[in-house]
């Protein structure tokens, strides 16, 4: 939502930007005035473009900062699980060879080996 308001704010000055240039060249004045006028405008869309441009860069840094961070949330729960996956398949192999070790002594005592 906010970059919405940056855009229309961003499109609201360009239109403002476009209509004071086309008013300074219908302007009736001098040359000289007109030129400097113009030149006046020039700087100050510059600057103001220059804020733009530092404004959107701030907005992606901070961007780049958050998914960096959940990305690094979702490695931490990704090794959590890991290591509770390890834990589990472990308890499962202990389980699985005290199975294995019950009927070999069932099978070696049935056949009184």
């Amino acid at each position: 939502m906010d970059e919405d308001y940056k855009k229309i704010a961003g499109a609201f000055l360009l239109g403002g930007v476009i209509g004071a240039a086309i008013a300074l060249l219908y302007a009736p004045q001098s040359g000289r005035e007109t030129r400097k006028d113009i030149a006046k405008t020039a700087r100050k869309v510059k600057k103001e473009a220059g804020h733009m441009v530092e404004d959107t860069i701030d907005s992606i840094n901070d961007f780049a900062g958050d998914v960096k961070d959940k990305v690094s949330d979702i490695v931490d729960r990704g090794k959590d699980l890991s290591v509770d996956a390890k834990k589990e398949i472990l308890r499962n192999l202990e389980h699985g060879q005290k199975v294995l070790e019950k009927q070999k002594k069932r099978i070696v005592e049935a056949l009184g080996i």
